[in-house]
């Protein structure tokens, strides 16, 4: 589920485009060919995926994928990955404000294509059983031909020419026509695990001929063996050169049945299974079962299995999170490298501390040390935000208790200001001589009312 976190999100948008066009019997393949491979929910998803290529539905949410199959983002995510890994999907990311994923549907090989890949063709062998993959192979591989019939077809060189008087030149060989096939398209020169060099010296000491045993097709069938069966390179040059014949063809069967042998003995099983390496439903039940106990491990384990779009959801009133919150903390988290669950904390945290505010400086401030610190999980990242709380507050304080910004007012208003000023002192000196004046007046009309009575 991590992993799944870290790659895909339920906010991030895909669109689809079809390679090539579908063979006609893809269908058929799909369900009976590729299905015991990787299973009912990813050729659902494919199926689903190719019908929306054909609608050329635009750009959109996983939401929407998740609605019409009606899985969450975890099974998805599983399914994705091994239809990538059968090589029926290739996925491209862009990042930018909202990230977006470019979904290249591969078209599924024919059923005739898919018998001639010698690893898928092995691989169903040992899933289904080999007497239901001879029907499965008669059945839709079957030919109406006579067993003694031979191809007498005409090749394009043997009817026309470009020039108008044909020459042949001596030097020329012969090239017989390769089909454009599984067997081929399936043949990485990059991706090989067998050292061809090797084998290539053990031959020239047998006196074998390399050119017509170490074709392209044997090389991918031998490289596919090694895959599948984990033979080391000492086996498979013991299993190659008896494979050999006198007439130095090499007997597929032989080498196959040598390279089952190896694996029963070093695995001891007969046959191998198409395994995921990232088993996200094994994970996600063993997570149920061991559900923390205590306050702190389940919200530890809340946060490790959300998105901070969800934490916005929940803390707002009407359950709907401020897009520019959303893409600020988004950028936030690809910028400075935090995983899913520690981002989850900082965003609870800051809204707790802040008075529901998110203020980018704050928390750019907060990820950026959290970075340095290399935080990696939910627990490491609340244990932090309890030792450093001092710290953190105090870069909070600072905003608040920042400088106030100097007031700009007009020239006009300063200059009717100053001017009235002295206007104010004036009128408050008068009106002390006012106060005077009165007391003066009245000190007189006292004396003249004293003067009077006394006559």
């Amino acid at each position: 589920m991590n992993e799944r976190i870290k790659n895909l999100l339920p906010n991030d948008c895909y669109s689809i485009q079809l390679q090539t066009p579908c063979h006609e019997d893809y269908v058929m393949a799909l369900t009976h060919l590729y299905q015991p491979l990787i299973g009912l929910q990813a050729v659902s998803i494919y199926l689903t995926l190719l019908n929306e290529a054909k609608m050329n539905q635009n750009y959109t949410t996983h939401h929407h994928i998740m609605n019409i199959v009606n899985i969450d983002l975890d099974e998805f995510y599983e399914a994705r990955i091994k239809l990538e890994a059968i090589g029926l999907l290739k996925t491209y990311v862009e990042d930018k404000d909202v990230r977006t994923y470019h979904y290249v549907l591969i078209p599924p090989f024919s059923t005739t294509l898919f018998f001639e890949d010698s690893m898928l063709s092995i691989l169903l062998a040992h899933h289904i059983g080999q007497k239901q993959y001879d029907n499965l192979k008669q059945k839709l591989c079957s030919t109406t031909l006579p067993n003694q019939a031979f191809d007498q077809t005409k090749s394009f060189k043997d009817v026309f020419s470009t020039l108008q008087t044909p020459t042949i030149f001596p030097q020329e060989k012969d090239k017989e026509m390769e089909p454009n096939g599984a067997s081929e398209s399936s043949f990485d020169e990059e991706a090989l695990i067998v050292d061809f060099e090797w084998l290539e010296q053990s031959m020239r000491k047998n006196n074998i001929d390399i050119d017509k045993v170490l074709t392209k097709e044997n090389k991918s069938f031998i490289n596919n063996l090694a895959k599948i069966y984990h033979v080391d390179m000492i086996y498979l040059e013991k299993a190659f050169l008896w494979s050999v014949n006198e007439n130095m063809d090499l007997v597929k069967d032989e080498l196959h049945e040598a390279c089952k042998d190896y694996y029963a003995k070093t695995f001891h099983t007969e046959k191998p299974e198409l395994q995921l390496k990232i088993n996200h439903t094994k994970e996600r039940n063993q997570e149920q079962k061991q559900s923390p106990q205590s306050k702190e491990g389940k919200l530890i384990q809340h946060f490790e299995n959300i998105t901070h779009r969800e934490i916005l959801e929940d803390f707002s009133r009407t359950g709907v999170a401020s897009e520019q919150e959303v893409k600020m903390i988004t950028n936030a988290m690809f910028k400075h490298g935090l995983p899913q669950s520690v981002m989850n904390v900082l965003v609870h945290y800051v809204l707790q501390k802040s008075d529901m505010k998110l203020t980018r400086n704050y928390i750019e401030k907060i990820a950026t040390h959290w970075a340095r610190k290399n935080v990696k999980t939910a627990k490491q990242a609340m244990q932090l935000a309890k030792s450093e709380a001092n710290l953190y507050q105090s870069w909070g304080n600072k905003k608040k208790t920042s400088y106030k910004k100097k007031e700009v007012l007009p020239e006009w208003f300063k200059k009717e200001e100053n001017s009235e000023q002295p206007k104010t002192k004036k009128q408050a000196k008068s009106d002390q001589e006012i106060e005077k004046e009165k007391q003066e007046l009245q000190k007189a009309l006292n004396n003249m009312t004293t003067k009077s009575f006394n006559r």
